[in-house]
């Protein structure tokens, strides 16, 4: 009888293209008191989100601490039960913390790639951790949209813009038309 081990797509050299939120990967995260350091060190960062610009997948990743001080606070992820750090693919309690988030494309060079593996996926959360990041993701979500209206009735109010409600879509490129001089009468 022949054993096969299930190939789990996110960590393989293809994790790009099958990470998604729960993930959690190695990544420099650039740190203010790490300024001093000419490269910051690998950090576990937990995928709260995954975004596509322009054709490109983006991450956002939240900063992971296992430091109980209570500087890096804000919309966080704790991992505390051995059991759950240990399925996510880390090596102690970690608190990932959601206020300090970073938007990065998947490309980027921050991410520390595994030799044996090919990815940068160290693990994924489950269970409580699970539920609890995706409370965080829904508070993210709910600012972002409070945010978005609050400008648009700023504008409104102001006067800037009317609300319009349709996509544009260039199909040309636009050609630069002269600047006509003003009629002085």
């Amino acid at each position: 009888m022949l054993d096969s081990t299930p190939t789990i797509p996110t960590m393989t050299h293809v994790w790009r293209d099958h990470v998604g939120y729960g993930d959690i990967v190695s990544f420099r995260f650039p740190l203010a008191e790490e300024e001093s350091q000419r490269r910051p060190k690998a950090r576990p960062c937990l995928i709260l989100d995954i975004e596509v610009r322009d054709g490109q997948r983006y991450a956002l990743l939240a900063y992971g601490t296992t430091s109980r001080r209570r500087s890096n606070v804000g919309y966080e992820v704790q991992v505390r039960r051995r059991a759950d750090h240990l399925s996510a693919g880390l090596d102690e309690s970690t608190r990932f913390v959601g206020a300090q988030r970073l938007l990065v494309p998947l490309t980027h060079s921050g991410f520390v790639i595994c030799g044996a593996t090919g990815s940068a996926v160290l693990g994924r959360l489950d269970g409580a951790p699970f539920e609890a990041m995706n409370a965080v993701r829904g508070r993210i979500h709910a600012e972002r949209d409070i945010a978005a209206e609050r400008r648009s009735n700023r504008r409104r109010k102001h006067g800037v813009v009317r609300e319009r409600n349709l996509a544009v879509e260039r199909r040309t490129p636009r050609r630069a038309f002269p600047l006509r001089k003003a009629v002085q009468r």
